[in-house]
């Protein structure tokens, strides 16, 4: 078995919706997921039954076994893709398209996605030296983008005029810019 922190040649993804209740571990080895027994269903719905009262007939109660943990998930139901993730894909259940005008910021729904922020400098790196062929790119940053509309002879015409790391720089930039645009 591989060192847990290996990075192995493809990747699973797993993925339960919706989500009702969960216990899950941080690290699995070896993950074997199964419908609940009678008895451990009743067990996880006795320790959230504040929640669920009756139980809702469309969630299942699934079983997450790995070396010596176990955990569960309270769900309707689960899916899994196995294979390589291109360097910008971020996830299989949430895949770029270029057509989308909303470019995706997280694998799944959620705030950062596991996700590591990157920093300023760490941005500007990789713009000036670019990043290795085939390096997967989790780490993220939100830019401020300034646009301007400008009017001449009646006619209004749109300009980006910058990509910003900081709130504070596209504010300067913008102030800077403003006597001169029309918007």
């Amino acid at each position: 078995m591989p060192d847990v922190y290996e990075r192995l040649p493809t990747i699973l993804e797993v993925l339960f919706s919706p989500v009702e209740a969960v216990q899950i571990q941080e690290l699995y080895r070896g993950l074997v997921i199964r419908c609940a027994t009678e008895k451990e269903a009743a067990r996880v719905y006795d320790g959230i039954a504040d929640y669920y009262d009756p139980r809702p007939e469309y969630l299942r109660v699934l079983v997450l076994a790995s070396e010596k943990v176990t955990g569960y998930v309270v769900t309707g139901g689960v899916g899994w893709c196995e294979g390589e993730l291109l360097p910008m894909q971020p996830s299989f259940f949430h895949t770029f398209n270029a057509y989308d005008p909303l470019w995706p910021v997280t694998p799944l729904a959620g705030v950062g996605g596991e996700f590591d922020i990157a920093s300023p400098q760490e941005v500007a790196q990789a713009f000036l030296t670019g990043l290795p062929e085939k390096e997967r790119r989790e780490r993220y940053r939100h830019v401020h983008v300034l646009t301007a509309v400008t009017e001449r002879d009646g006619r209004r015409s749109r300009h980006n005029l910058g990509v910003f790391l900081t709130e504070t720089d596209a504010e300067e930039a913008m102030r800077l810019v403003e006597p001169h645009v029309a918007m």
